[in-house]
């Protein structure tokens, strides 16, 4: 109806929508049969392609496929697929905090953090020059990262004006998004 204003609205009434019976029905209907439970793995990550094979050493692909595991079993993916899919459907998009050990990185993931998508955004700030001879905007920096804040994000401007909240490099979140978006992305 064009009165969502941001991010965090729109994912508020897309839950809203959801728990409409109706809406409710289709997504499970959705859910279930994205998902063959039937099955010992639910998911699995292939690595068996023939031109990945020249640039990725097999010892590679396999802390891949380790470090896939691990992430499958931090989620209880076998036991709360459904649920994390069917969130993942309803908002459009899913964020996970990334837990490695500052102390020993070699130990890879400890921990996935669900967070909700109304409590975070990407911010990206870019520092522009004059250029002396033209007048033409040059680029200076760009400066990427989320901020997190517990009572929500309020606006989906993306510049200095930043939200009072938590600073995190982007490296530390893993953002999955349904791939649909607006003209701004």
């Amino acid at each position: 109806d064009g009165t969502v204003r941001t991010e965090a609205e729109l994912v508020t009434k897309y839950r809203e929508m959801a728990l409409q019976p109706e809406c409710d029905s289709a997504i499970d209907e959705i859910v279930n049969e994205s998902f063959s439970i039937d099955e010992e793995t639910i998911i699995d990550i292939n690595l068996d392609d023939p031109t990945l094979e020249s640039m990725v050493s097999p010892q590679i692909r396999k802390l891949i496929q380790d470090e896939f595991k691990n992430c499958l079993r931090l989620l209880d993916f076998n036991k709360y697929a459904y649920d994390i899919y069917r969130r993942w459907y309803i908002d459009g998009r899913i964020y996970y905090h990334v837990v490695v050990n500052d102390k020993d990185p070699k130990k890879g993931i400890q921990e996935l953090r669900y967070i909700d998508p109304r409590k975070i955004r990407k911010v990206r700030e870019v520092k522009k020059e004059k250029d002396p001879k033209t007048g033409a905007d040059i680029i200076k920096s760009i400066a990427e990262y989320y901020v997190y804040s517990d009572r929500g994000t309020t606006t989906q401007t993306y510049g200095s004006s930043v939200n009072s909240g938590l600073r995190i490099a982007p490296e530390s979140i893993i953002n999955v998004n349904s791939g649909l978006m607006d003209a701004k992305n």
